[in-house]
């Protein structure tokens, strides 16, 4: 992780991007204090991707819940 000064950033914005592009954090300070950061877009099309797999794995055993529910209400009634 990187720290760089506003005046910097401006200056050289174009090559911080690449940076962060290839994976680094930059922070931007004003004074010696951290203003903002710069990090690569987190990737969640992979995460989306890895739970749908998922719920497609998924079989379901016995009856549904709708059924269940149905069932439940009929037997309160009597």
């Amino acid at each position: 992780m990187s720290k760089v000064s506003v005046e910097e950033a401006i200056l050289n914005l174009k090559a911080f991007l690449e940076q962060v592009a290839a994976g680094e954090e930059i922070v931007i300070v004003d004074r010696d204090k951290p203003v903002t950061r710069l990090v690569p877009p987190s990737i969640e099309e992979e995460v989306f991707a890895d739970m749908r797999q998922f719920r497609e794995s998924l079989s379901v055993k016995g009856e549904s819940l709708s059924q269940t529910v149905i069932r439940a209400r009929q037997e309160e009634r009597y």
